[in-house]
């Protein structure tokens, strides 16, 4: 199993020019943190599509979360809360992330 962390947000104020090779940072709303569980084996990937609406039920009851399938996998999304410090909320995020891998491998190594 791989896991791929990242984060997306919509720019506030988008770059005036397009074809830059490198724009300025700009300040951003609306975002998320990404988890992409990504699984070769077609029976995993089914497991994890069957168990994503029950972690999205789990996860809903401590913050705002968003469980998806999609074709090697699931991917959970979490929203930034933009009160608070971005590097300790990114930090907690890989933390919370590594430990979901962890999770899903320890139960994939006993079936």
């Amino acid at each position: 199993m791989e896991l791929y962390i990242s984060m997306k947000a919509e720019n506030i104020n988008p770059t005036m020019f397009k074809h830059v090779t490198m724009d300025m940072p700009s300040p951003q709303n609306n975002g998320y943190f990404i988890a992409e569980y990504r699984e070769a084996q077609e029976e995993k990937i089914l497991i994890l599509h069957q168990y994503s609406s029950i972690l999205e039920k789990k996860l809903q009851k401590v913050g705002y979360f968003l469980v998806e399938n999609f074709n090697n996998g699931i991917i959970v999304k979490k929203k930034v809360d933009e009160s608070r410090d971005y590097m300790d909320e990114w930090e907690e995020w890989v933390e919370f992330s590594n430990a979901l891998l962890e999770e899903f491998e320890s139960f994939f190594d006993d079936i």
